[in-house]
């Protein structure tokens, strides 16, 4: 026996209803079918991912390039020092460093010694009579003295000392100012202070042709301290700790 069924209906693949759009959503006047869809999340994933780019991976990128230009100048300068630069800068310091100390030798040779004291008084003697100034008084002090006061600079407090010398003479100006380029001559450093002067003979006066005419030089007395300077330099105080340190120091150490 057969059996057949027949159908009005027939499947057509060109049918106008298979794959309509009618069924896919629209916006802004575009129908957003499967395909359109599609195209517009990739092309919206490409923005996202090129957002991300410039707003996170491009500053560290850059960041990065600078650390590593920065790395490769410190490579560099670390290459030319130890490339033999190190040892002409330690040789130019050295320099510097043995010229300074022969400065300070020809500097500290201007002071006063106690062995270039020794002449002193014959000096000052010879000094006045070369200059026909009377010296009626020399009186050294017993022992030098650390100056303590800024009478010589702030740069000497504590840094020097001296020893005092007490003259009284007697001459004219002329002489007595021969006399003082005299006494800063000689090798030790001498400092005159306390300079004092007082009329002992006045000078005469003649009437001559109805004009007054000087006879002579009036003759003064003046008294002066001589100070010879001793060095005495004080060794310069440490640098400060760093604040790490002074704090580890003060810190108790911890009970056992």
């Amino acid at each position: 026996m057969t059996t057949s069924f027949t159908t009005s209906d027939e499947f057509d693949p060109q049918d106008g209803d298979f794959g309509d759009d009618g069924d896919s959503p629209k916006a802004f006047g575009i129908t957003f079918t499967p395909k359109v869809t599609g195209i517009a999340i990739g092309v919206g994933g490409f923005l996202i991912a090129g957002y991300l780019f410039y707003s996170q991976v491009l500053p560290v990128w850059t960041e990065l390039s600078d650390l590593n230009k920065q790395k490769q100048e410190k490579q560099a300068q670390l290459e030319q020092i130890n490339s033999g630069e190190l040892d002409q800068i330690i040789a130019s310091k050295q320099n510097e460093l043995d010229q300074a100390k022969i400065l300070k030798e020809d500097v500290l040779k201007l002071f006063a010694t106690d062995q270039n004291l020794e002449t002193l008084l014959l000096d000052v003697n010879n000094f006045t009579n070369f200059n026909n100034i009377k010296m009626t008084s020399y009186v050294p002090s017993a022992e030098k003295e650390k100056v303590a006061d800024d009478s010589l600079g702030s740069l000497a407090t504590n840094n020097f000392q001296v020893k005092t010398y007490n003259l009284d003479l007697e001459g004219n100006f002329t002489q007595l100012q021969l006399f003082l380029q005299d006494l800063e001559r000689l090798q030790p450093l001498l400092v005159v202070q306390n300079l004092n002067t007082s009329t002992i003979d006045p000078a005469k006066y003649l009437l001559e042709n109805n004009q007054l005419v000087t006879v002579g030089n009036p003759k003064l007395k003046t008294t002066i301290t001589v100070k010879a300077v001793f060095p005495d330099l004080q060794p310069a105080a440490p640098p400060p700790p760093a604040e790490g340190e002074a704090k580890g120091k003060d810190k108790a150490p911890p009970a056992k």
